[in-house]
């Protein structure tokens, strides 16, 4: 019984703790309407009857009429429950637009579309495919490498392959500067 109650309330970012008749809700948002966060968490203490009637009311999406129906309260009770937990009908409102806030792969999709949609490639099409790029990073330099050697921790090398790595040092110090006397020339 109590667990349908919480079917509604109970997600990802909050879990309804019941002890005994009472429910303690944590809100999703602040009198501000800034998201809450571990430091500043909110908490509503509802009844039994609070859960019951809150439960309807958004089952009749948020209709007060159908609500008090299916609880069967008086009218005065409901408008009070209706001013008491107002706060989670903004919350799922608020939850609603942020959830329709495109994403990165929202925004790819539609471009992709706009791309296909069309025979020839027009300006629109062009400028899909440039911000379709950017979004999966086309564009992206990863050849940022950085090595470090400790030369303290190298191991001891031999005289012979000592001379070897200077030679071959030499040799690609000649390359180098061979290829940059011919691009300066």
């Amino acid at each position: 019984m109590k667990e349908n109650l919480l079917n509604g309330l109970n997600d990802r970012s909050r879990r309804v703790t019941i002890r005994g008749k009472t429910a303690l809700v944590p809100l999703k948002f602040d009198e501000d309407g800034n998201p809450a966060t571990v430091d500043k968490l909110i908490f509503k203490r509802l009844t039994l009857v609070d859960l019951r009637f809150l439960k309807a009311w958004r089952d009749a999406g948020w209709n007060t009429a159908k609500a008090q129906e299916a609880v069967s309260l008086p009218i005065e009770k409901v408008e009070r429950l209706a001013k008491k937990l107002a706060c989670f009908r903004e919350e799922d409102a608020r939850v609603k637009a942020l959830c329709e806030i495109p994403t990165p792969s929202w925004i790819a999709a539609k471009h992709v579309e706009n791309v296909y949609g069309g025979g020839t490639l027009e300006d629109s099409e062009h400028k899909s495919l440039q911000e379709l790029a950017k979004i999966e990073g086309a564009y992206k330099n990863n050849l940022n490498l950085s090595v470090t050697n400790n030369v303290f921790n190298l191991p001891k090398l031999t005289p012979e392959i000592e001379a070897e790595f200077k030679m071959l040092a030499e040799k690609a110090l000649a390359t180098d500067a061979e290829v940059v006397s011919e691009n300066a020339a």
